[in-house]
């Protein structure tokens, strides 16, 4: 557990350091660009590569590619190992050119899919199109990056591809700030920055490759047969485990039929809900599938069922008031972060509203993601396929229900609800073979959420109390601060004088961790 909790530690640092520079970014995409045609129109473009680096980065190729290379390793020695990765690079290679001259070729017919309410509005179903094809070198450059940062956490090296994204994130502010307003349509020089950030964002990888061994190929096999395993699972993994990032490309999609700037309320919504999730569930998961996926190949049953179950514990145990915490502040964080330059009062209002409902649903984001990676590490991949049915389907459902009686708030309260259904099915569904104490995680989550509704009215009304709007900006953010530091003072103190576990776990692993 303490190498788990330190490496988690690493990666958590380093992605929080890639949130906030992520959050720095938005902020002045919102400063600049605010909730217009052009922010619609960029975030409508970038969704499908956006969706296709988190399937990537932070579940697909981590899933299905990280239990077969390490199994490879373990069992066959590092040149078979290196054989397989680079086989398996030709393949994503092959079919990242394929579809990003299939992008170029149908981008007209693939954004009236995406954004079905475009098409009537010719400037920005237009300047939709020629973002899309600025980005398109994108998704190649997504699939090569996301492979080197499986092979790097497989050989023990987390924090170099946790550094990459930071890299991007700087790239993008770069151009925002500096050469998108030497462009006549100023978010294409945005565009033009999402691909000049993957680019570099592969570059920083390439040389720890390289001092790794694994640009030495024994010996070249197009497709070698470990590969079409690797295929096999990725499949159904990319139902499994990414039905959240699904869910809200299907809410960008309704969104785009209703009034201008809807997308964009649902994007800066998702990205805050986004920190939390990325900052904890996702590094926890990144770091737990190797170790998971060693324990279960020499068939450590026990070993898996305590590390995991203490795992969940501690996620849940600081995502559920972090959740809270959104909700309490919602339109607060919302100004203090993006209130500014063309983000005017109603974008606010209608983001923060957003925020609220799909909070909801961060607990079940965060469980999601994490017995998805279980069941991936025992090689099950058909229970998180149909729960991501589950999850995809209702969401459908629901966001044909919900539109039209609660408008944008229907579509992001619909991909909470379709979450939590997701997560109820993976959780019913451990297999006894794992022998998982079930009542001990739901009894510590319980415990948790007890704490953070009463730290949830504590911080709305200290909120109401300090926070004024129209007060400078410097002290609004300082109350937004404080208030978050109120609420995280109260939860832990509680924590600490009760003697719950959960903290007395994290004292423990850090104790470990120091010695």
């Amino acid at each position: 557990m303490r190498k788990i909790l330190k490496n988690t530690a690493l990666i958590s640092i380093l992605t929080f350091s890639s949130r906030v520079l992520g959050v720095i970014r938005d902020a002045l995409i919102a400063m600049y660009f605010g909730t217009s045609s052009q922010s619609d129109s960029f975030f409508i473009a970038f969704r499908p590569f956006d969706l296709v680096r988190k399937l990537f980065s932070e579940g697909i190729l981590g899933i299905s590619f990280v239990p077969v290379f390490s199994e490879t390793l373990e069992k066959e020695g590092h040149s078979k190992a290196v054989a397989m990765a680079f086989s398996f690079f030709c393949f994503l290679s092959l079919a990242g050119i394929l579809i990003v001259l299939v992008g170029i070729f149908f981008a007209p017919l693939i954004i009236k899919m995406i954004a079905p309410g475009f098409v009537g509005f010719s400037y920005k179903y237009g300047l939709t199109i020629i973002l899309f094809k600025i980005m398109l070198p994108y998704f190649w450059l997504v699939l090569i990056s996301a492979l080197c940062m499986g092979v790097l956490n497989s050989l023990g090296n987390f924090g170099v591809p946790a550094i990459a994204p930071v890299v991007f994130n700087l790239v993008v502010i770069l151009f925002t700030i500096l050469i998108s307003k030497y462009f006549e349509i100023p978010v294409m020089g945005l565009a033009l920055g999402v691909t000049i950030g993957g680019v570099l964002q592969l570059i920083i990888q390439v040389p720890f490759m390289i001092r790794l061994g694994m640009l030495k190929i024994p010996s070249f096999q197009f497709f070698h047969p470990k590969v079409l395993r690797v295929i096999k699972i990725m499949i159904p993994c990319m139902i499994g485990a990414a039905s959240y990032q699904i869910n809200i490309m299907a809410a960008s999609f309704f969104a785009s039929t209703l009034d201008e700037g809807s997308v964009s309320f649902v994007y800066y919504a998702d990205r805050l809900v986004q920190f939390p999730l990325a900052l904890f569930a996702v590094s926890a998961a990144m770091v737990f599938l190797p170790e998971l996926s060693r324990k279960a190949a020499l068939g450590r049953m026990d070993e898996i069922a305590a590390l995991f179950s203490h795992g969940v514990k501690l996620v849940f145990f600081i995502t559920i008031p972090a959740m809270a915490g959104l909700m309490a502040l919602n339109e607060k964080i919302v100004a203090f972060l993006f209130g500014r330059g063309a983000f005017t009062d109603l974008a606010i209002h209608q983001t923060a509203e957003c925020l609220i409902f799909l909070s909801l649903g961060l607990w079940a984001f965060t469980g999601v993601r994490l017995f998805v990676t279980l069941y991936y590490a025992l090689s099950n991949i058909r229970v998180p396929f149909y729960s991501g049915i589950i999850a995809i389907g209702l969401n459908l459902i629901f966001c044909s229900l919900f539109i039209d009686a609660l408008g944008l708030k229907g579509l992001v309260l619909s991909v909470s609800i379709s979450a939590m259904a997701g997560f109820v099915y993976l959780f019913i569904s451990i297999p006894g073979a794992v022998n998982i104490d079930k009542f001990e995680i739901i009894v510590s989550a319980c415990r948790s959420l007890f704490l953070s509704v009463i730290m949830f009215f504590l911080v709305k009304q200290a909120a109401a109390f300090v926070l004024v709007k129209e007060s400078n900006s410097f002290w609004f953010g300082t109350g937004v601060v404080g208030c978050i530091c109120l609420g995280m003072v109260f939860y832990l103190g509680v924590n600490l004088l009760i003697s719950s576990p959960e903290l007395k776990l994290l004292k423990k692993g850090m104790i470990q961790k120091k010695s």
